[in-house]
């Protein structure tokens, strides 16, 4: 991906949900846009470089790897760093079901920086943009290939939908505040008392909040978004085991492989080498799978 490449679509076929436009580009420094409201939603996701976002008078430093949200009717303005401007790429949509969709993956104005998987999302937006207007059988790729990037986007449901849900969640800053920090830095190596500090409140009142919200301690959620990711990451990619546990914010490999085996059951690399061998199974199907093969390594000393 190289320069700027965009695309404008006029896909109505299907008016649940449905692109609008898809595109790339390397920001000059300083580059900005807005304040402006935009007639649909757009999520851009960070390929390198950094720069700044303002929603809902919050201001975020993002960088590499992280999204953004711009809602319908929102004001908002983002500007590219200075000295190491951003290269972004960026799917637009809408539709009658876009606002129940967004609001059941759990993120929005008032929580509008998510992560994603970059191979994935790279793959997905050169898919789009390969596509043209020539007929219908390429509207229907194009909207397959818009729930596949939806999806990908999508947090785990276990959390998604407590995060979405939960009205103490929405209702307290501190709890929103406390998840924004940890999903845009678990991969910082940061302790439960680094998100406590940030927010200037104790250990045991930011445990409360978060059982009471979400039925997990603030230590578990953040074991959730670094072994999500390292799943992702060790599926996804070539990089050593070690270097997925340093990516995921763990700061040994020993103690990344006792916290993935504690969680799943098998080392990360049994379960890099499980997920090669079976890549032509659903999800659903592999997760059946290392049930089977847990249940087994229980049974067996030598596993």
């Amino acid at each position: 991906m190289k320069g700027i490449n965009f695309k404008l679509f006029n896909d109505q076929t299907f008016s649940d949900c449905f692109i609008n436009f898809v595109g790339h580009e390397e920001c000059s420094p300083g580059h900005r846009f807005g304040p402006a409201i935009r007639p649909c939603y757009i999520i851009h996701f960070i390929l390198s470089g950094k720069g700044k976002f303002f929603c809902s008078d919050v201001e975020y430093d993002l960088g590499e790897n992280q999204a953004f949200l711009i809602e319908p009717s929102a004001m908002t303005f983002y500007q590219a760093d200075f000295e190491d401007p951003w290269h972004y790429l960026w799917v637009a949509f809408k539709g009658d079901k876009a606002v129940e969709i967004m609001k059941r993956i759990g993120i929005s104005s008032d929580n509008p920086i998510l992560t994603g998987n970059r191979e994935k999302i790279i793959a997905i937006t050169e898919a789009i943009l390969d596509t043209d207007s020539s007929g219908f059988k390429e509207e229907l790729k194009r909207q397959s290939l818009l729930y596949e990037f939806l999806s990908d986007i999508c947090p785990d449901t276990m959390y998604s939908e407590s995060l979405s849900q939960s009205t103490e969640l929405r209702n307290n800053n501190y709890l929103v505040r406390a998840v924004e920090f940890i999903q845009n830095n678990f991969y910082n190596q940061i302790g439960v008392t680094d998100v406590s500090s940030h927010l200037g409140i104790s250990r045991n009142y930011l445990f409360t909040l978060f059982k009471n919200a979400m039925g997990h301690s603030p230590s578990e959620y953040l074991t959730y978004c670094k072994l999500n990711r390292a799943c992702h990451m060790l599926d996804d990619s070539a990089l050593s085991v070690e270097n997925v546990a340093y990516s995921c914010g763990y700061d040994s490999l020993s103690v990344f492989s006792k916290a993935f085996k504690h969680k799943y059951g098998l080392t990360p690399s049994v379960y890099r080498k499980l997920k090669y061998e079976n890549d032509k199974m659903s999800d659903l199907e592999f997760n059946r799978f290392i049930k089977n093969m847990d249940k087994k390594a229980k049974n067996s000393p030598d596993f």
